[in-house]
């Protein structure tokens, strides 16, 4: 029963990944991506995907708190903050690693799939602290590659989220380019 709650709520995140990168306003690209890791870090618990998945997840709702934050009262997010949101995701990734029930002091298949997270947050985490809202469309389609490339690996519904993503973001930048007279 965990696991086909677990792969629905990977399909209602997907859902709104799909819609995110057609926000026009930062704001409302940063409450869908807040709601959309809560789900994505229950589908990881609830399928059994024990991992740095589910930290980053979770470091990405607290980042998006914070980037919003910022977005409403009109303020800049200090080297302060970047520098501990960049050691949360590098050392909560990789905390998700060797926690892992089958974690091995080795370098293996397994360890080396759970980078993957790792940089996807990264690139998360740059775009969601940059102002500009198709620089953080571009930092989303790095985003997407990484835990397209992870979710395949695993297995999980999830993968629809940065898929459709994916697509969402090429379009979004389409639509909101900056024409060049």
């Amino acid at each position: 029963m965990n696991y086909i709650i677990g792969q629905s709520l990977g399909l209602i995140a997907s859902c709104g990944s799909m819609i995110s990168p057609f926000f026009k306003k930062k704001w409302m690209m940063l409450v869908n991506t807040i709601v959309a890791n809560t789900l994505v870090a229950l589908n990881f618990l609830l399928i059994g995907q024990i991992g740095s998945a589910i930290f980053l997840n979770l470091v990405a709702v607290v980042q998006g708190a914070v980037s919003l934050y910022h977005v409403r009262t009109e303020t800049k997010i200090n080297l302060f903050e970047k520098i501990i949101f960049l050691l949360l995701y590098v050392g909560l990734g990789t905390t998700g690693i060797v926690t892992a029930p089958d974690f091995v002091w080795e370098i293996s298949a397994k360890n080396l799939i759970e980078i993957l997270p790792i940089g996807g947050a990264l690139f998360l985490m740059i775009g969601v602290f940059v102002r500009d809202e198709q620089k953080t469309r571009a930092f989303g389609l790095c985003n997407n590659i990484l835990w397209i490339t992870y979710d395949a690996i695993i297995g999980t519904t999830a993968i629809f989220g940065p898929a459709f993503g994916l697509i969402s973001n090429i379009s979004a930048l389409y639509k909101y380019r900056k024409r060049k007279e």
